[in-house]
């Protein structure tokens, strides 16, 4: 299930291809204007290959220079595989802007980067913060921030096509926004060795939280699989997930939870009352989130079936490894 310490909110669903804390995030689908974004991968592959073909000197250590062709190998095993897996998706991507005759704009961009900081903290230096130290953790530097932010944007672009909302997804959001909702730990991990193996050591008497620290796939590892309050009908979390959660008592544990990649185990901490909110009063929040989450169930379904329908030949036998280590990972196809 992981790919880059994704959290279990729409990462279990997600190929990890738009980073899961921009998924509910606004841009706009843009009808022909100026400032458009080129297409990302041209001027970035050209200057790559020249600068390999060139030999040219990526560090000088001890005096000594150190080549882009020596670190390439290291560097196709380390990252190669996820890199290229957003690369392919950028490439589908644009093929499909293109027949839809639509355009990601600068102005889409700054939407999804100002919606992201938006989501993680509403003190703006507060949020600027948290977003640095994201970036630094998955390893979004400037380059792979704005291809990021491009694939969001253009999923959202394509969703928007196709997405409707009924009165059910507005209920399902009222749910989630002003509904009980329920703090748990999780522990995620990727098959059902490593799945015994945990329910063992909770079994032994090791706290759940060192547990998650020490075993789990899922990014809420660094923080002892804490998770924020989830609602019973949030649909941004699987329904086996939800199910579970919901059929604990404070303090136990569930049985084993089969993911789509993985497996899981959740321990409640405690439920928190919903806020009582009239319904009529919040309608239009509730329209908006429920628009938000219709949109994140569309840009996974595309992002998936584009990668899925991707050919992709490999020459480079260190990125072929990695690319096939990563797809069985991610459980992809």
């Amino acid at each position: 299930m992981r790919r880059g310490a994704p959290e279990i909110r729409g990462s279990l669903t997600l190929l990890g291809l738009a980073a899961s804390v921009l998924l509910g995030c606004e841009t706009h689908e843009p009808a022909p204007q100026p400032d458009p974004v080129p297409g990302l991968l041209a001027s970035h592959s050209v200057a790559a290959g020249s600068a390999l073909a060139r030999d040219r000197p990526a560090a000088i250590v001890d005096g000594q220079s150190v080549t882009w062709a020596q670190l390439q190998p290291r560097l196709a095993e380390a990252a190669g595989g996820q890199i290229l897996d957003e690369v392919i998706l950028e490439r589908a991507l644009e093929r499909d802007l293109a027949r839809s005759s639509i355009v990601v704009t600068a102005d889409a961009l700054a939407a999804e980067e100002s919606a992201a900081l938006e989501a993680l903290d509403g003190d703006p230096l507060r949020a600027e913060q948290l977003l640095a130290s994201l970036r630094g953790a998955q390893g979004l530097g400037s380059e792979r921030w704005k291809a990021l932010l491009y694939r969001n944007a253009a999923l959202r672009a394509l969703a928007r096509r196709d997405s409707t909302i009924s009165e059910e997804n507005i209920r399902q959001a009222y749910d989630t926004l002003h509904g009980p909702r329920r703090v748990c730990r999780l522990i995620v991990v990727a098959d059902l060795p490593a799945a015994e193996k945990a329910k063992g050591r909770l079994a032994s008497g090791e706290s759940f939280a060192d547990v998650a620290a020490l075993a789990s796939i899922d990014s809420s590892a660094a923080r002892g699989g804490l998770l924020a309050p989830i609602a019973r009908e949030d649909p941004s979390y699987p329904p086996a997930f939800r199910e579970a959660l919901f059929a604990l008592a404070p303090g136990a544990r569930s049985e084993l939870i089969l993911l789509e990649n993985g497996y899981a185990i959740v321990e409640l901490r405690e439920e928190l009352k919903g806020d009582g909110a009239d319904p009529a009063a919040s309608r239009t929040e509730c329209e908006r989130v429920a628009r938000r989450a219709q949109e994140r169930v569309e840009m996974d379904r595309i992002a998936r079936a584009l990668v899925r329908s991707a050919k992709a030949t490999i020459f480079d036998p260190h990125l072929e490894g990695s690319w096939k280590a990563q797809r069985t990972t991610a459980g992809a196809p």
